[in-house]
């Protein structure tokens, strides 16, 4: 029996779960202030808090969140790519 699926689906979700492999481990990497900001960002978009929210959870003032938010975004990418 050959239960090896080669199906372009099948690839597809290995290509998913290898990029989201990735992104794990580029959050890892992460100093803790932008893994802590990426994750209260991005985590839940369902109940994604409000800027004054994360600032008061970081210790950040809301308007450095945006250009912090940049900066870690391009960090993690840089690990990512």
């Amino acid at each position: 029996w050959d239960l090896a699926d080669e199906s372009p689906q099948a690839e597809q979700a290995l290509a998913a779960l290898q990029q989201l492999n990735l992104v794990r481990l580029g959050l890892e990497r992460l100093d803790p202030k932008c893994r802590n900001l990426i994750r209260l960002l991005f985590d839940d978009a369902d109940a994604s808090p409000e800027y004054g929210e994360i600032a008061a959870r970081l210790g950040m003032a809301v308007g450095s969140i945006g250009p912090t938010r940049a900066r870690c975004l391009a960090k993690l990418r840089a690990y990512v790519t």
